[in-house]
Parts: structure tokens; sequence; C-alpha cells
């Protein structure tokens, strides 16, 4: 009865260690896809300058909008490499809102025929979609391992043993509203 005892204990000793390794494993995959996002987030704000820079020229009545892009490029500058809960999720807030902005840009462009059929603004606009299209791949990746990481803390006895490793569940990069999710009537736009 002794041996069997111990043997238990022994087997449940393990199964902990071995959650606690998977929870931390599944924590720095996390870290290594933050990482990712942030290499991507500072490439769009490496391009924005210029962006703007261009626009500039054509679009000095929508100063407000280039000041406000400015604004929240300063404002998230600083944000790229925080991994505390908080910095993480204020860091998706503005650059959700940096990114809006930056379409309203193009958007806005697409008024004025010199700009949009100026050289160096297709050029920044072709960058420009293309790293938004690696934040897209990077923030798949982020998310994959945030719900990866999520499911083993939730999992019994994830939340015990992610309780001693210090181990918390990230806010997910980006959900859609729930507007954004439910289904297109085209009747209802006709």
């Amino acid at each position: 009865m002794t041996v069997f005892v111990i043997v238990l204990a022994v087997a449940a000793v393990g199964a902990l260690y071995g959650w606690y390794v998977a929870i931390v494993a599944a924590r720095n995959r996390v870290g290594e896809a933050l990482g990712g996002i942030d290499a991507q987030l500072q490439q769009r704000h490496d391009l924005i300058p210029n962006v703007l820079a261009i626009a500039r020229r054509f679009l000095q009545h929508e100063a407000s909008l280039l000041e406000e892009i400015t604004a929240l490029r300063a404002k998230a500058q600083p944000q790229i490499g925080q991994r505390d809960f908080q910095a993480i999720a204020d860091k998706f807030e503005t650059e959700a809102a940096l990114a809006a902005d930056m379409t309203r840009l193009f958007a806005l462009a697409e008024n004025y025929p010199q700009l949009t059929s100026s050289g160096p603004m297709i050029e920044a606009q072709r960058t420009y979609r293309e790293v938004e299209a690696s934040i897209a791949a990077a923030r798949r990746f982020y998310n994959n391992a945030v719900n990866s990481l999520k499911t083993r803390v939730e999992t019994f006895p994830g939340p015990v043993v992610s309780g001693l490793a210090g181990v918390a569940v990230l806010p997910p990069f980006y959900q859609a509203a729930d507007e954004a999710r439910s289904p297109v009537m085209a009747a209802d736009h006709l």
C-alpha cells in the first residue's frame, strides 16, 4: 500500500510539473508572438512619417487627421515591447485607432488624383498594404498562442499551476465587434 501511495504521489508531482512546463512553454509562445507583432508594428510606425510627408502637400485642409495620426503614432511608439496585461491592451487599442485613421487617410487620398497618381504615394500605399498583411499574419499567430495559453490556464490543473507560476492570460489582438460577426443581409442595403 505504501509503495502505491508513493508511486501515486510521484505521478501527481510529475503531472503537475508537466503541466507547469506546458504553461510556461505556452506563455513563451505568446511572448514570441508579441515580438513578431511588435516588429510589424515598428515597420508600420517607420512608414507613417513618409506617408504623411507625401500626403501633407495635397491634404492641407485635412490637417486635423494628419495631426491625429501623428499623435497616435507618438502614443503607440513607446508601447512597443510592453508585456504587462494593461499595457498590451492599451497598445492594441491605440494600434486599432491608428490603423483606422490610416485607412481614412488613404480613402481621402482617393479624392486627389494628383496624390494617388504620385509615384511615391503609390509605393507608400503598396508598402503599407504589405505591412498590414504582415501585421494580420502576426496577429493570427499571437491570437492562436493566446488561445493555447488560455486553454492550458483554464483547464484543471491549470488554474492551480498557473497561479503558482504567475502566468495570466493576455488579451487577444483584435476581436471583431458583434455587429461585424452577424450575417449581412443584402436586402437591407438595396
